[in-house]
């Protein structure tokens, strides 16, 4: 989180950490994010991920980095509540909030908490209230929990069957994979939000869950944007027993997404293959880990602005059959690992992700796959990492 690389190496373009500012009241807004009460519990069981618990957590997370910092702060709840399309939600809960304006004057601090369709709503949310002048003179974070910013699985709204819901239920679902089409509506909305509210200083965390079973890695880390004021983290549920080597490697790629160099497209190649089970929790699971929310207000509050840089877009294509190549994901691999940076600066990761990979012995054929695709990276590596 100390420092942000730009495209040049060890370019001084970078976000550092900061003294605690002075926060005398604070804002924790919830957004919840949406999928077909019949389907959440024929999934993952009675829906949680509600409004008011994320209000409720993150006005807990900043009562925690209040306590820390010494500082007595004044901290309001609100709970956004409401269905819809993700256009539509924006527009009423932003109708919902106006009956709290004259705290969001007041505050010195606002976090947003979003989970999954929440996220591009809070996005577009803060927006329009950046451009309605009601964010002046404070800091603001959102926390986008395994968010929907390019749809889900590819494929996935087949396995759900859209007819079997309500029209309601069914329009909402559907426009959820409109965000795999950059040129969607929903999608261009979407990056229009980004850009007003990067450019007004608001500081982002994108948190994926890596077994979520319906949102992949390189969605809910937002993977086609890039921006100092953008963080990446990556949640890990203790009850699965992920693969080390996994792990490690993508944390790695997380670390250079933080730092504004490429992950070479490694995220992308390898979300399918960390999909989790329809019947797990991994998409659930996200928003119950207190460490999500620090992560987000530390980063908010204790971070350097970098002003007058837009917001870079990148073309990014989603992972479907027609154009799979399982030559690519062993020579984004190396190109990551032949980096200048990484060369440099993290060797020691690498030594450690390639040792996990000697000790792993995957269980799934996908991840099988990933490993006999990964072993000549693997035979090549002191080449690599000399």
């Amino acid at each position: 989180m100390s420092k942000w690389f730009g495209a040049q190496e060890e370019e001084h373009l970078h976000v550092q950490l900061t003294a605690p500012p002075r926060i005398k009241k604070a804002v924790a807004i919830g957004i919840h994010g949406f999928f077909p009460i019949r389907m959440i519990r024929s999934i993952i069981g009675e829906p949680t991920g509600t409004s008011v618990k994320f209000a409720n957590e993150a006005a807990m997370g900043i009562q925690r980095w209040a306590e820390q910092a010494g500082q007595n702060v004044e901290i309001e709840k609100i709970a956004l509540e409401g269905e819809g399309i993700v256009l539509d939600r924006v527009e009423n809960l932003y109708r919902l909030l106006s009956n709290w304006i004259d705290h969001l004057h007041e505050a010195d601090f606002i976090i947003v908490a979003a989970h999954s369709q929440g996220t591009p709503v809070a996005v577009q949310l803060v927006a329009k209230l950046i451009e309605e002048g009601h964010a002046d003179n404070k800091k603001i974070g959102i926390m986008g929990m395994a968010g929907v910013s390019i749809g889900p699985f590819y494929g996935l709204d087949q396995k759900l069957v859209i007819r079997a819901y309500t029209p309601f239920e069914s329009d909402s679902l559907k426009e959820l994979f409109a965000f795999q089409n950059p040129d969607s509506l929903q999608a261009r909305r979407y990056i229009q939000g980004l850009r007003t509210v990067i450019a007004h200083g608001v500081k982002i965390t994108f948190i994926g869950s890596v077994n979520d079973q319906l949102v992949p890695l390189y969605s809910s880390l937002c993977a086609h944007v890039s921006h100092p004021h953008i963080y990446r983290a990556i949640y890990v549920d203790g009850k699965v027993h992920a693969p080390s080597f996994i792990i490690y490697l993508i944390e790695l790629l997380t670390k250079l997404r933080n730092m504004g160099l490429s992950d070479h497209g490694i995220i992308r190649d390898l979300s399918d293959s960390l999909a989790g089970t329809l019947t797990g929790g991994g998409h659930s699971m996200i928003y119950n880990d207190h460490a999500v929310y620090d992560i987000a207000i530390k980063y908010a509050l204790e971070t350097t602005n970098i002003p007058d840089l837009p917001l870079k877009v990148n073309k990014f294509e989603v992972p479907m059959p027609s154009n799979y190549n399982p030559y690519h994901l062993p020579w984004t691999v190396r190109g990551m690992l032949e980096q200048d940076f990484v060369r440099k600066h993290l060797l020691d990761d690498v030594k450690k992700i390639l040792n996990k990979f000697d000790d792993w012995n995957p269980e799934t054929k996908q991840l099988k796959d990933i490993k006999y695709r990964l072993s000549a990276i693997r035979n090549n590596a002191p080449l690599a990492v000399a």
